[in-house]
């Protein structure tokens, strides 16, 4: 392949132009120039710099664009709320919106934290101090 069209999946094996990308990660061709160099897409929506054929290969298609056409409507809508479908790590402004319909939430953790399970979880995320160590 010469070069690559909108829309197709590369994945980066080497970087001999100085571009932007990771080695080894993939990505969705968004633009290409009339030299064959071309910008792509990662999953978190950033776009890299001009990139040469010679530098990648052609990627399987994700597994994401295999599921996505049998998922059913509301379930796609739940999974556009996370970033990803590898470890379904919220999106941040889907977490602050969720935190701000919790009422009282501040008192309810530090509710929690009183109880004898409470304190037990969360004394597993204190940070501890510091050790003061004299320099000789």
């Amino acid at each position: 392949m010469e070069s690559a069209t909108v829309g197709t999946r590369i994945r980066v094996v080497a970087n001999h132009h100085q571009h932007n990308y990771d080695i080894g990660e993939t990505y969705t061709v968004t633009e290409v120039d009339d030299d064959g160099t071309f910008k792509a897409i990662d999953a978190d929506g950033q776009v890299g710099n001009w990139l040469r054929w010679e530098e990648c290969e052609l990627a399987s298609p994700s597994l994401w664009d295999l599921l996505a056409p049998d998922l059913p409507d509301d379930l796609m809508r739940f999974l556009s709320c996370f970033d990803g479908i590898q470890s379904l790590t919220p999106k941040r402004e889907v977490v602050d919106a969720i935190l701000r319909k919790v009422p009282d939430l501040h008192e309810r953790v530090a509710a929690m934290a009183g109880t004898a399970d409470g304190g037990l979880m969360l004394s597993r995320n204190r940070p501890r101090p510091l050790e003061h160590r004299s320099h000789a």
